[in-house]
């Protein structure tokens, strides 16, 4: 991608993402939207950051990579979170394996 297209596509996702923010902040806006559009809206936020993670831990340098050390932070990332509930902790341990990783 050139560097024109990311900007785009930053502006883009910026726009959709504080754009549905910024409605329900609007005087009668957000009472007047179906109730579907409304808990469709609160999943943007998520569905953006997801669009950005996950090819940069799949697809890291355009390869697809079997496990690559991004992909290995982010699995000791989720399993520590997940187990212990401890973000930090989780944070820290990830950390740890994508460096160990790039060692490799």
């Amino acid at each position: 991608m050139t560097i024109p297209e990311v900007v785009f596509m930053l502006i883009g996702m910026a726009v959709v993402t504080y754009g549905l923010r910024v409605l329900f902040f609007l005087p009668g806006v957000g009472e007047s939207l179906p109730p579907t559009l409304r808990q469709a809206a609160a999943y943007v936020p998520v569905a953006v950051l997801t669009s950005i993670i996950v090819p940069e831990i799949f697809v890291p340098q355009g390869q697809w990579q079997v496990l690559s050390p991004q992909l290995a932070g982010a699995i000791a990332t989720g399993l520590v979170v997940w187990r212990s509930k401890k973000l930090m902790l989780g944070i820290a341990v990830g950390m740890a394996v994508y460096y160990a990783f790039r060692l490799i």
